[in-house]
């Protein structure tokens, strides 16, 4: 298998955690995440375990314990389970007293790359507006979840993380903790709606086709030469509607507040 691409990380605790479990790897001959969420009996998902080596974050000691433990019975030459779980908790408890990963991380890959003059790295992506960054990777799960929906399919968090696996997109997107995350949103909106889970989602759904549909009308009737005035005032009121996130603004009013 191959190696996997190790964080860039700024000197510190969490740099030295990584870069044993990365060793610890490499001993182990480089065992793919799936064979590893097979070898722990699926107590961890292979998403958390890919993640503890590749993302710049302090991972949970839960995920740490049982991969070290896995990858120590899989070294050649083979290593003391115990021990090695033992060593690892020193360096995750160290890691962990040292403070906030995110912040760590992002100052160490700020500090670079005013210092190197170079784009940000992928390890940068973290420092994004949370909002921002939220915002484009739910987008891509709606997208799903309305193909899914579309096509007749079961909409639940192992589908939609088997597609987004599938586009490419499941890490970008979070991982299966994330979708989790969503679900239990869903719960409380299902909840506070007075309507099923399974309604809830299916309500979403053709939420996120109507919004789409209104969209692609609007963009239609802007092109479209024998569109009238009305018939575009219409397109646009309906994907405003829809899309409350769009801000227009007034003919000759200050769109500040």
């Amino acid at each position: 298998m191959p190696q996997w691409l190790r964080p860039r990380l700024p000197e510190g605790p969490l740099r030295v955690l990584n870069r044993e479990l990365h060793a610890l790897h490499s001993k182990a001959g480089y065992p793919s995440a799936r064979k590893l969420y097979l070898a722990v009996g699926k107590a961890v998902s292979h998403t958390n375990i890919h993640h503890a080596f590749v993302k710049p974050t302090l991972p949970s000691w839960g995920v740490v314990e049982v991969v070290v433990e896995q990858l120590a019975q899989l070294a050649r030459p083979r290593l003391a389970a115990d021990s090695e779980v033992n060593r690892f908790k020193d360096l995750w408890d160290r890691a962990h007293a040292s403070g906030p990963p995110f912040a760590a991380a992002t100052k160490g890959t700020k500090q670079r790359s005013a210092g190197s003059g170079e784009p940000s790295s992928d390890e940068a992506r973290p420092t994004l507006m949370p909002s921002a960054f939220i915002s484009s990777r739910n987008a891509l799960i709606y997208q799903v979840v309305g193909d899914l929906h579309r096509a007749g399919r079961p909409v639940g968090v192992p589908q939609v993380a088997a597609e987004l696996e599938r586009r490419g997109q499941l890490e970008l997107c979070g991982g299966e903790d994330y979708l989790f995350e969503c679900v239990k949103v869903a719960i409380k909106g299902a909840y506070e709606a007075g309507m099923s889970v399974t309604e809830f989602g299916v309500l979403n759904a053709r939420k996120v086709r109507a919004a789409a549909d209104a969209r692609t009308e609007f963009m239609t009737s802007l092109f479209d030469p024998g569109s009238d005035t009305d018939h575009i005032r219409r397109a646009a009121n309906r994907a405003a509607q829809l899309h409350p996130q769009w801000v227009r603004q007034q003919p000759g009013k200050d769109p500040s507040p």
